[in-house]
């Protein structure tokens, strides 16, 4: 922690997050087993998130590219541009889509932009 030159609160923070890590760590591993069987047993849910988020990683990395052509002089992206629009809409439909889906399970999902966050992680 000295060589890291982290003041003492974050060296504090620090331990506490990589000593909770460490407890929790063998429940983790049993976990691991019942998790390796659902997506063995039920492996169509896993493909289909799969294939979504693949999608979304796609179009932000579409948006971020197109953002750079859309851009004015001072900085300014012109949002509504077709092309852009277009991807916009797509990732809304995607997201939306995730967030029914998790609602159809059984999930109390209220806040898109969350799932979004965690779609992306």
């Amino acid at each position: 922690m000295a060589a890291c030159e982290l003041e003492e609160e974050q060296q504090r923070k620090w331990i506490s997050t990589i000593t909770e890590m460490m407890n929790e760590g063998p429940m983790m591993i049993l976990r691991l087993s019942k998790i390796r069987q659902s997506l063995i047993a039920h492996p169509e849910p896993f493909r289909w998130y799969n294939k979504r988020r693949m999608e979304l990683e796609m179009l932000i990395l579409m948006l971020m590219n197109s953002s750079f052509l859309f851009t004015d002089e001072n900085g300014v992206v012109d949002w509504s541009g077709p092309i852009l629009q277009t991807l916009k809409r797509r990732k809304d439909e995607i997201v939306t889509e995730v967030c029914l889906r998790m609602i159809m399970k059984g999930s109390r999902v209220n806040n898109a932009q969350e799932v979004l966050k965690r779609m992306l992680m």
